[in-house]
């Protein structure tokens, strides 16, 4: 409800600034949900204000999604402990309690040392706020219409990027690393894979730009570089401008802006964690296959057992997110979109990335604006959250329980 209501007030704030109501829903709802899809031009000349309350948007729906996520997974077995796994001398009910202030803790030193860093290199200091609130957030709102492109300086750009992964990492280990050491690091299965997948992203994107781009290896290795690590936490800035890449570009930013990053960071996607978990599932199948009949093995995923509840919701979701990808497919489709275009865009939406092929604008059909606002909010409450809030049947008809 947070979710679905804070968008409609906001709207009226930002029609302050000239945007119509149906403009202004879909600039908070891509706020709120920190995906950062926008429907308007000419950035440069809007008011500081009015880019700060984009900004801060983001930053704070960072935050609740960061916050509610236990709330969310609540009983949903290894994502749960993951995020709250007790300390020593506390239970699971007083760390469930404290998970928020931990969340924050982290959200606020990731910031303020962003904030500092971007001072340091010597960027405008209302421009180091503005970038760094929707970077640590992984929304991406710029005050460029060119996004990160704007700034012309790769090494900036590449300091911004760093805080997006920072922001793609779960909140709670940064405060578990801190009190209890980095061997803290060795339980949390998510970073490793959250940095081989942008490194090996960066590498095939800049063979990609190198081939299809007039950019030396250097360059299109950089340019590659960023938009893996944009796509993959989910964040959306860009250095090079997305609806000008071909078509084999495009889908290589496809596969990482739907798996996104860690379960209790800010990124959107399906989470690599429930990735891992179907990837674990199948080899342990394939070696219980191989294994002799007597032979006991089960399934472990870093230092906790896998259960049956963890496979069965990891793969909902994942069929979740591919249907509802393919049905908002289907209607751009029906208008006449051009495919690759059509499948970038959404994705983008349902994984709350903000990377748009050019079809996301103020002349973007009303219906269709509406079926990317449905996008954007599915993926950032991770769809299951928002169809029981839609489903008429957790309102009406249900008999009140006595305790």
């Amino acid at each position: 409800l947070a979710f679905l209501l804070s968008p409609l007030l906001m709207a009226f704030p930002l029609m302050g600034a000239g945007l119509s109501f149906e403009d202004a829903v879909f600039e908070a709802i891509s706020g709120i949900t920190t995906t950062g899809l926008t429907t308007l031009t000419n950035l440069e000349s809007q008011s500081g204000t009015f880019l700060f309350a984009r900004a801060w948007m983001q930053w704070y729906g960072g935050l609740g999604i960061a916050v509610l996520t236990v709330g969310l997974l609540l009983e949903h077995g290894i994502a749960t402990k993951q995020l709250v796994d007790p300390l020593p001398e506390e239970n699971l009910v007083t760390t469930t309690r404290a998970h928020a202030r931990r969340v924050l803790a982290g959200y606020l030193g990731i910031t303020l040392v962003g904030i500092g860093v971007l001072w340091v290199a010597q960027l405008d200091p209302f421009q180091a706020v503005i970038l760094i609130l929707t970077a640590v957030s992984t929304g991406g709102f710029a005050p460029f219409d060119t996004s990160l492109g704007g700034l012309n300086s790769l090494p900036i750009s590449s300091l911004i990027l760093l805080f997006s992964f920072l922001g793609a990492v779960s909140l709670p280990l940064y405060y578990a690393v801190y009190h209890q050491g980095l061997r803290k690091l060795r339980s949390n299965v998510e970073w490793p894979l959250l940095i081989v997948l942008c490194v090996m992203g960066g590498g095939i994107m800049g063979v990609a730009l190198e081939r299809h781009t007039d950019l030396s290896w250097m360059y299109a290795m950089a340019h590659g570089m960023l938009l893996s690590v944009s796509a993959q936490t989910g964040t959306g800035f860009s250095t090079w401008s997305v609806p000008e890449l071909d078509a084999t570009s495009k889908g290589l930013l496809i596969l990482p802006m739907v798996i996104g990053g860690s379960v209790g960071s800010t990124s959107g996607g399906i989470k690599l964690l429930r990735l891992l978990i179907v990837v674990y599932m199948v080899r342990f199948m394939i070696q219980r296959v191989c294994a002799p009949p007597h032979a006991v093995i089960e399934p472990w995923l870093g230092e906790k057992r896998l259960e049956q509840e963890d496979v069965n919701r990891a793969l909902l979701l994942i069929i979740l997110f591919v249907g509802i990808i393919f049905l908002s497919w289907l209607c751009f489709l029906v208008d006449g979109y051009d495919p690759m275009d059509s499948l970038f865009e959404v994705v983008s939406a349902v994984g709350t990335v903000g990377l748009s092929a050019g079809i996301t604008s103020h002349d973007l059909p009303s219906w269709l604006k509406g079926v990317l606002c449905f996008d954007m909010l599915a993926g950032r409450v991770e769809i299951i959250a928002l169809l029981v809030t839609l489903y008429p049947k957790t309102w009406v008809g249900r008999k009140g329980q006595v305790p």
